[in-house]
């Protein structure tokens, strides 16, 4: 879709018609992100000065528009705009569409892959005016039907996450689906659902496409579900079973939440190199909080299975979600990563976005670990919150990285702060020090970084 249609689509659907007697609800939110980080390369050794990467930052935009339209009780349209998505503040937006194949490292099929050098990690296909999602439902007393461009969220958003999440997501997981679910049990709920997660050529069996069950006990104090889908790709003979399973109940001040979920499956080809693939991957998280104004103390406990032989022909690496934050750095800017040194080519700068993470130990999600994250928030004042967070992580297979098995990935301490002012506008930082174990090794310096942010929402 052209910018010039685009921006014709979005003001035609920001001016209601007054012959009409739809209803138009407007909600979304703008975000202003500063970042900066000291030493992601984890190493101030003068040997591999050209190459170390110091320090890093960059301004970031995110405004988000999502029209409602309302035509009656029964039938509405949902449509989810984002604009200069994630752009640094100085480039230029690049249109670069996703890429729907086989995932090499277990993210389950939920995200595209491709990144454009002039936006931030983050995002995937951008331009200054992007039409992220499109959908319609119709309600009615025994089912309800939905259809379109849409966000998949499930549970804690290990597996599945819309990236709706103002403050901190980044990403978000979209479906092209066909949905239907009952109505008449509330708060009981079963849906099934057709995905479509990469359309080829027409009448080819380059397509993929998952089939999704998926409901529980869905009240408003307790909740427990299940997340059963079966993912087809007929051009690779590719197979895949998730199974989650997931819970909430709040006990007064105290908070419970649970997932666990399950790969399985088989290719016969992949876009890894290997052949007769077999994939076997698990973890999950739990996550507690006791909350009595004006304090609240959680911990979060949570664990992704690795590779001990990445190179066989059994996958066993799960990753979360991107947008399933646990730090500042940890598990959410790839370690070590060095720029590239200015004696390399023009080209490969480039492509890189001067950035190389082929060395990377760690990556945007979490992935072969196992985690302890406490945490404390208080409120100090009306509308003024400060929080500190712990996080320590261990790998499940510590022989991927090494046969001396390194069994420790670090710790770190993240602080800080968030501001309302006048009920919809919110000011805050972050500030983390991450503290490298000997699975970086050798590259085990002190790393720091922070971001500040302004966000409105509407």
């Amino acid at each position: 879709m052209s910018r010039a249609l685009s921006t014709v689509i979005l003001l035609l659907l920001l001016v209601p018609s007054s012959a009409s007697a739809v209803e138009f609800r407007l909600d979304g939110f703008y975000r202003a992100r500063g970042e900066a980080y000291n030493t992601l390369s984890l190493t101030r050794d003068d040997a591999v000065d050209e190459a170390r990467e110091i320090d890093r930052h960059w301004l970031s935009n995110r405004l988000r528009v999502i029209p409602h339209f309302r035509f009656n009780s029964n039938v509405h349209v949902f449509a989810d705009f984002d604009v200069m998505d994630a752009l640094r503040f100085g480039a230029n937006p690049e249109i670069l569409p996703a890429v729907g194949v086989l995932q090499a490292d277990g993210r389950g099929f939920d995200q595209p892959d491709a990144l454009s050098q002039s936006v931030i990690p983050g995002s995937d296909y951008k331009e200054s005016l992007f039409v992220r999602r499109a959908w319609a439902e119709l309600y009615t007393p025994y089912v309800d039907f939905k259809v379109g461009r849409m966000g998949n969220h499930w549970g804690m958003g290990l597996l599945a996450n819309d990236g709706n999440c103002a403050m901190t997501c980044d990403y978000g997981d979209t479906v092209d689906r066909v949905q239907i679910g009952t109505s008449y049990l509330d708060p009981v709920r079963v849906s099934f659902a057709f995905d479509t997660r990469a359309e080829g050529f027409i009448n080819r069996n380059d397509d993929t496409h998952s089939f999704l069950l998926s409901g529980g006990y869905l009240g408003e104090v307790h909740r427990v579900g299940a997340y059963i889908r079966w993912t087809r790709q007929p051009s690779n003979n590719l197979n895949l079973g998730t199974f989650d399973l997931w819970g909430r109940t709040e006990l007064g001040p105290l908070s419970v939440e649970i997932e666990a979920l399950m790969h399985y499956g088989t290719a016969a080809t992949t876009d890894i190199g290997v052949e007769d693939l077999t994939i076997l991957a698990g973890g999950g998280a739990l996550d507690a909080e006791l909350a009595i104004s004006p304090w609240a103390v959680g911990l979060e406990v949570g664990v992704a299975t690795g590779d001990a032989t990445p190179t066989n022909s059994t996958w066993n690496t799960l990753s979360f979600d991107r947008d399933h934050d646990v730090a500042l750095l940890m598990f959410e800017q790839p370690m070590p990563s060095f720029q590239t040194p200015e004696t390399a080519a023009d080209e490969t700068r480039v492509a890189a976005g001067n950035i190389d993470i082929s060395r990377s130990v760690s990556g945007d999600s979490v992935s072969n670990a196992f985690y302890v994250r406490p945490r404390f928030e208080i409120d100090v004042v009306d509308e003024l919150k400060a929080n500190v967070a712990a996080i320590i992580a261990l790998p499940v297979a510590p022989r991927a990285f090494g046969e001396d098995e390194p069994a420790f990935y670090g710790a770190e301490i993240d602080v800080g702060m968030q501001y309302t002012l006048f009920g919809n506008f919110e000011i805050g930082g972050r500030a983390g020090f991450f503290f490298p174990g000997a699975v970086y090794a050798p590259y085990t310096a002190f790393a720091f970084g922070g971001e500040l942010r302004a966000l409105v929402r509407f």
